[in-house]
């Protein structure tokens, strides 16, 4: 009985250490956060010999994927001018046809025509 206590005790203390010893490593930069990078940095997607290969082709169609992405950016700038001169169009049509029915109005008149030889 006092073998296994003495030893939870110790594995408790082991632990205790452990902890005390990554909050003393990262007590001088506590803001590291691991693997974190702040630029893109492409892969070898043409080594076959990696033992990684899988993970490469992902990062390959990840830095594919960005560069449509980059390219769609890039295109914002045309779609919203495009949409200002569809939205100027279609006004300039629906002008239009109230010209046309307005006009056809002043022909026509107010008054239906008068017609004549029917029995």
């Amino acid at each position: 009985m006092f073998l296994s206590d003495s030893i939870i005790i110790l594995l408790i203390i082991f632990f205790i250490f452990l902890l005390s010893y990554q909050v003393f490593l990262n007590w001088d930069n506590p803001t590291t956060i691991e693997g974190l990078t702040t630029e893109y940095s492409p892969y070898d997607t043409n080594n076959p010999d990696n033992a990684l290969i899988l993970s490469q082709k992902n990062a390959g169609n990840i830095a594919s994927l960005k560069e449509q992405i980059d390219d769609i950016s890039n295109l914002k700038p045309t779609v919203d001018d495009l949409k200002k001169q569809i939205d100027l169009l279609n006004t300039q049509v629906q002008d239009l046809v109230k010209q046309q029915a307005n006009f056809a109005q002043q022909i026509a008149g107010d008054k239906p025509p008068e017609v004549t030889g029917t029995t």
